[in-house]
This record gives structure tokens, sequence and C-alpha cells, in this order.
């Protein structure tokens, strides 16, 4: 997101004209606008453009906005957009059956601009919000694995650096034996950190485990 523009903001309309005076409404207050004119085009659109937040018609020839919602928040990189149906349904089943497909607020048309502006400024912050959370997520799993590894693989490795000293020390005494003795520790050892990057490798459901302090960290262990 840049400077010169607050967001994007994708507009799914089948009239022209309506979708017009939306965009030129929401540029004006400093979004990035698209239309798209149906259904379909509106999906192509949203996976190839990532708006933040989309403003669907209800009411569209093809694919319905209830059915694009549903679709839009089923892709992966999409979960997050921000939906506003627009609707001149005013029935709480229709509501209902808009937020279960996925939407997150409605506005009924004949809309409103200052609502529509305020609905969108809270798409944005709700947006935003996630982002952070996200990140927050993302920090926290990097910790875990971070300590997950150096706990599993602080034992091993300190093993072979131990070996490898007395495996110094053994050839300076010429004790061929001593040395055979801590190559196999080695061996040993590498084969305890080789298997930890298998289990990481294979890891389908996490599991956790407390670590120091009641921290969680990834049990590698856990079927």
């Amino acid at each position: 997101m840049n400077q010169e523009t607050k967001g994007k903001v994708l507009i799914v309309e089948d009239d022209i004209n309506y979708a017009e005076i939306l965009k030129r409404v929401i540029a004006k207050n400093g979004y990035e606008v698209s239309i798209a004119y149906d259904g379909n085009d509106g999906y192509d659109k949203s996976i190839e453009w990532k708006p933040d937040v989309m403003i669907v018609d209800w009411m569209m020839p093809g694919m319905n906005g209830v059915e694009l919602v549903k679709k839009i928040k089923e892709h992966p990189e999409m979960k997050f957009c921000y939906v506003i149906m627009l609707t001149a349904r005013v029935e709480t089943e229709d509501k209902i059956t808009g937020l279960e497909a996925g939407a997150d607020d409605f506005i009924t048309k004949p809309v409103d601009f200052g609502e529509l502006m305020a609905r969108i400024k809270v798409g944005f912050r709700m947006k935003n919000l996630q982002s952070e959370i996200a990140e927050l997520q993302h920090e926290v799993a990097l910790l875990e694995m971070a300590r997950t590894l150096g706990h599993e693989i602080n034992n091993p490795l300190n093993i072979i650096y131990l070996a490898l000293e007395l495996i110094n020390r053994s050839l300076k005494e010429n004790d061929i034996e001593k040395v055979k003795e801590n190559l196999n520790r080695i061996y040993q050892a590498s084969d305890r950190i080789k298997q930890i990057v298998h289990k990481l490798i294979s890891l389908k459901k996490p599991a956790f485990k407390n670590y120091v302090n009641g921290k969680p960290m990834l049990d590698l262990d856990k079927e």
C-alpha cells in the first residue's frame, strides 16, 4: 500500500452506470478502484488484483454475488479480503445467507455514500488487524520452530563438538581406537540430526509441548 492511495477496492456490479458512480465516489476518497461487470470477471480480477475490500452486487447474471463471495472466501489468498454485499434485499434470512457464504458486511440500495465510505473504512481496519494478527502468528511460529531446533539439535551438536576435540587429542597420542570410537559418536549424533530434519520435513499436523517457563515448542515425537 503506497502513500498515494489508501488501498485497493474492487467493485463487482453489472449496472455499468451505477458502478461508475460508485467508482468516482470511492476514488475521490483516496482509494484505488477497479470494476468488474459480472461474477466471473469479478472472481478472475480479484485473484489477479488482490483487492483489500470488495463491493459485490447480490443480483448479477451468471455467477451471482453470494456464489462469488463463497468462491472468493474459499481461495487461500483471498480469505481475508473484506467483502461488502450490495443488495436491495432487507430480509434477515437473506442477510444470513450472505453471511454464511462469507460476506463481512451489507449495504442496501440506494446507497448512502457517507455510509458506504464508513463501511469501507471499517473494512480496511479489519483487513489491517487481520494482517497484524497473521504477522504475530508468523513470528510465534518462528519462535516455536527456533526453540524446537535449539532443544533437539543442541545435544547431538555438543556431542559432535566434544568428539572432535577427543579425536584431535587421540591423533596426537596416535590412539587409533579412540579415534574410531569418537568417529562412531559423530556418526550417531549426525544420524540423530538427520532424523530430526526428516521429522520436520514430514510434519503434517503439528503438536506442541512445553519448553522452558511453559513456552511451547514443536513435539517431534508425536505422530
